[in-house]
């Protein structure tokens, strides 16, 4: 007997520019995080990075929010920064892990692995990411600091949302 699917384990990866007190940093992170469904709206909530959450009316919509207030975090963290070096911690430090949150995806991974059958739309159509596709961290880069020459456009990231597998 196949059980409910109710809390679905997502893989992301979004890639961000961010200015500072003197300093222009790229950021690419890939993260994991839950989505439900709960009184009518659509929750994702951060397992890594934790605190963070979004919401929305669609999967879609909870999935723009939760990007939106992780760029929030970004650009409040550059705020109150003075230099590079003190960004850079400082956004290695909120790449934390949120144990309970991270718990649940586990949960949700093993519920989603035994029911694979029972996954709807929009999550049956999501792209799937294995552990050995996807690499959980995030990378801080000095921008203005590299040769031009590394400079390209297929450096370019597109955000991803994935279905964990």
């Amino acid at each position: 007997m196949s059980e409910l699917i109710h809390l679905h384990p997502l893989v992301f990866t979004l890639q961000d520019v961010v200015t500072g007190c003197g300093f222009l940093a790229g950021i690419v992170v890939t993260g994991k995080a839950v989505m439900e469904q709960e009184d009518g709206k659509w929750w994702m909530y951060g397992a890594c990075p934790g605190a963070l959450a979004g919401s929305g009316a669609t999967p879609n919509e909870a999935f723009i929010d939760f990007r939106n207030r992780y760029k929030e975090a970004l650009f409040d963290i550059a705020e109150e920064c003075k230099g590079f070096v003190q960004f850079h911690t400082a956004v290695k430090d909120f790449y934390t892990e949120d144990k309970q949150e991270s718990a649940r995806w586990d949960e949700a991974l093993e519920i989603l692995r035994r029911n694979e059958q029972s996954v709807t739309d929009p999550f049956k159509s999501m792209p799937r990411k294995r552990s050995g596709e996807y690499e959980l961290r995030i990378q801080v880069t000095r921008l203005e600091k590299l040769d031009k020459s590394k400079l390209k456009p297929t450096n370019n990231i597109q955000d991803s949302l994935a279905k964990a597998a």
